[in-house]
């Protein structure tokens, strides 16, 4: 019951996140995507909403996952006035469950997005404190999820941090206490939130395999099915990778660099956002100093994650709140990469329930 405190507060603490946006625009959940008044998809949103509250600028990123959950397999017309349509359908699932809990009707796809999001942080925060309790100890993991100002960031802007968040937990949760299919469900889903998430199911394969236990191995890696048929079709009918042309990535450090000697961090506010990213920076790599040691698939997420961390382009850190949104997983693991014992299946079980899977029926 305890780690359902770590839940509310996330939620709580992403709805306080949410009201000042939320007044300026009479309270409607439309503002929350932030699609940009003299965009094309402003536009679109109109058609479906004449009433849709647009923001002056050029809009932010949740703006997408909204045009997904509207038109879910880009066979509609929305998707046409996305910014780069391959490369969003790239990780849809946010925005098919906001296209799935709003029952297909447009209009209510900003209400099941908020709610999505919400609930997502309350899982994820749930599920790392339990996790830490489980272990004897305070639930203090819930902290970095319930406090992580990329995640309620996120939640405040209809973006998929806190959904791929969740599933990022769930499925070490799930492989720690054994619970094979569970496991399989959100190492299917998790690549489908963000794309770098790919690297969870690696790491769980390649330590079942550092473990020897192919078959489990081999049960795992079928998770990616889903993702890669996913992503193959998005190639054929978009005409290209999500990866392809322009993307978050560049040369180690160029970003972090161009972050720090010229991000923007004008005046006081400033001062104090770029000192928070210097100290995040040093955090994140006494951390991954740590993971070295390999004690299971945690550690190998954080140093993949990491080393794509290292690679984030300029235009994925240059904005603090968006460097922040990008390490936002990396905050999340640090507990459980610091953490006494690792999250491993207790062997026993392993073993009893591999023994299980081979009797005849």
């Amino acid at each position: 019951m305890l780690a359902l405190g770590f839940g509310l507060l996330a939620a709580t603490v992403a709805v306080i996140g949410m009201i000042p946006t939320l007044r300026a625009a009479d309270w409607s959940l439309t503002t929350l995507p932030r699609v940009g008044a003299n965009t094309a998809m402003a536009g679109a949103a109109r058609a479906v909403d004449p009433g849709f509250h647009t923001v002056r600028h050029a809009g932010y990123d949740g703006q997408f996952y909204w045009g997904i959950g509207v038109d879910p397999l880009a066979t509609g017309h929305v998707h046409h006035f996305f910014d780069k349509a391959s490369y969003r359908y790239g990780h849809p699932l946010y925005g098919w469950l906001g296209w799935l809990f709003s029952a297909g009707q447009a209009r209510a796809v900003p209400g099941a997005l908020v709610a999505i999001g919400l609930a997502s942080l309350f899982v994820a925060a749930t599920t790392a404190a339990a996790l830490g309790f489980g272990r004897g100890r305070f639930g203090w993991e819930g902290l970095f999820v319930a406090l992580n100002p990329g995640l309620i960031s996120s939640a405040v802007h209809d973006l998929a941090e806190p959904l791929a968040t969740a599933l990022l937990l769930g499925a070490f949760a799930a492989y720690a206490r054994d619970r094979r299919t569970l496991t399989w469900i959100c190492l299917a889903l998790v690549p489908l939130s963000k794309e770098p998430l790919l690297v969870v199911l690696l790491a769980i394969v390649g330590w079942e395999l550092h473990e020897r236990r192919l078959r489990r191995a081999a049960i795992f890696a079928t998770a990616a099915i889903p993702t890669l048929l996913w992503w193959t079709y998005a190639r054929i009918h978009l005409g290209a990778w999500f990866a392809s042309g322009d993307t978050a990535l560049s040369e180690p450090l160029a970003g972090w660099r161009r972050a720090l000697l010229h991000g923007r961090h004008a005046g006081a506010g400033g001062a104090i956002a770029l000192t928070v990213l210097v100290a995040l920076i040093v955090v994140l790599t006494l951390v991954a100093l740590r993971a070295l040691r390999l004690r299971g698939p945690v550690d190998l997420t954080y140093l993949a994650l990491a080393a794509i961390a290292i690679c984030l382009a300029p235009n994925a850190t240059v904005a603090f709140s968006t460097a922040l949104r990008n390490t936002a997983f990396l905050l999340v693991l640090v507990p459980f990469v610091l953490a006494f014992a690792p999250l491993l299946p207790a062997p026993e079980t392993s073993r009893a329930r591999d023994v299980e899977l081979l009797q005849p029926s």
